[in-house]
């Protein structure tokens, strides 16, 4: 084994530019992960701009959205609606004209009557059967 005695064992050219430059990689490399996410984001937004969720003019009422309606006694007889998940939540104006053996006809899972709304429970597809009744 030799040993020199005018080399020194730390003395590395990696390490020392490590040192003298370190923070500034860091910060490079921060910089272009901040740029990387913004462009990203600013890239989804443009795309959600162009496709929007539903187009509203070009859905056409099924069948069965009609006869849903129909069976809750029109659209005139509905004072407010709302969904979330698979229930329809619907407050009428004349209950009596609300067609239960309809309703179960057409594939609504559950009803239920409250004093203030009606409870629709579709299990299957309710985001567009709302959305061809009401919009």
């Amino acid at each position: 084994m030799f040993i020199f005695a005018d080399t020194d064992p730390t003395s590395n050219p990696l390490n020392d530019f490590l040192k003298n430059y370190g923070i500034w990689i860091a910060i490079a490399l921060a910089g272009a992960v901040f740029v990387a996410v913004v462009i990203m984001f600013v890239v989804a937004l443009i795309k959600r701009k162009r496709e929007p969720s539903y187009k509203p003019k070009e859905i056409v009422q099924t069948q069965r959205s009609k006869d849903i309606l129909i069976a809750l006694g029109g659209l005139e007889n509905i004072i407010d609606h709302s969904f979330v998940g698979s229930r329809m939540s619907v407050v009428l104006k004349d209950y009596s004209l609300l067609d239960e053996e309809k309703l179960k006809s057409l594939q609504v899972d559950s009803i239920i009557k409250m004093s203030e709304k009606v409870i629709l429970v579709i299990k299957d597809d309710l985001s567009t059967i709302y959305q061809e009744m009401f919009h």
